[in-house]
């Protein structure tokens, strides 16, 4: 038996597993006890399976890319562009082979492309640059992690372009995660209004939490506020890559500032 479909092409019903499932991630990114972020991650799956058995195609996309992230993070494989690469590929495995499951598939596109949309994104990365460096001038955190993790023993010759290959490569991994999925299953399900550019921002922010950059209080703000606004252009342009171009310049400042802790060392 399945739920009776709405106007919105979603299911009667769906938008409180829609609102679960989002809840069950922000609580899992940031719970500061694994035994909590491993809860968060059961209740997701358990929501999950209720969404396919239900045929609820907005909480069964978002589940179908977040529960997987959740398992292959909590199990230690991987950085999260790793792991976001894999959950990724089972998303679009299930979802290109499951026909109730293609329309909510197509978030996946370009958008319009027009050069407003571009530049108000290159203008927000701009300043979201000087907000970076002036949050790192001024809590002086440790990102040893960081360095560990994602700064490998090559020449800075090396590092300079997969620097850049990384800066893209997260950039896009986390747009479509976030303003693909995220936002399209909230959309679905809540409508077009301000709260689903709320919620994906949330959980946007509550994953780079703890061990991002930026990270902590203020870290959690500044990532929710640009969240929010890189929702907004998605929403705004029709598509990913507005979104994409300003996070991989936001990105590129990111990993000058990590390659800048490596060579004064």
């Amino acid at each position: 038996m399945t739920a009776v479909t709405s106007h919105r092409g979603v299911s009667r019903g769906e938008a409180p597993i829609v609102l679960s499932l989002t809840a069950c991630l922000t609580v899992a990114w940031l719970a500061p006890l694994r035994g909590i972020a491993l809860a968060a991650g059961l209740m997701a799956l358990v929501l999950t399976t209720f969404a396919w058995r239900q045929r609820m195609p907005a909480a069964s996309s978002l589940g179908l890319l977040f529960v997987p992230y959740l398992g292959l993070g909590l199990a230690g494989l991987g950085p999260p562009q790793v792991v976001f690469a894999l959950a990724l590929a089972v998303y679009g495995g299930i979802v290109s082979r499951v026909p109730w499951l293609h329309d909510a598939g197509r978030w996946c596109i370009a958008g319009n492309t027009a050069a407003r949309f571009l530049v108000a994104g290159i203008v927000f990365a701009a300043l979201s640059g000087v907000a970076l460096l002036a949050w790192y001038h001024w809590t002086q955190p440790n990102l040893d992690d960081l360095v560990e993790s994602f700064v490998p023993s090559w020449p800075l010759w090396l590092l300079v372009p997969g620097a850049i290959v990384f800066s893209v490569v997260n950039a896009t991994l986390e747009e479509a995660a976030f303003r693909g999925v995220c936002l399209d299953s909230l959309d679905r399900a809540l409508g077009t209004g301000i709260t689903p550019l709320l919620l994906q921002a949330t959980a946007f922010a509550a994953l780079h939490f703890q061990a991002g950059f930026p990270r902590g209080i203020a870290g959690l703000g500044l990532t929710f506020l640009y969240g929010f606004v890189m929702g907004e252009l998605r929403r705004r342009s029709g598509g990913l890559m507005a979104p994409v171009v300003a996070h991989v310049i936001t990105d590129l400042v990111v990993v000058t500032i990590v390659l800048s802790l490596v060579s004064s060392v």
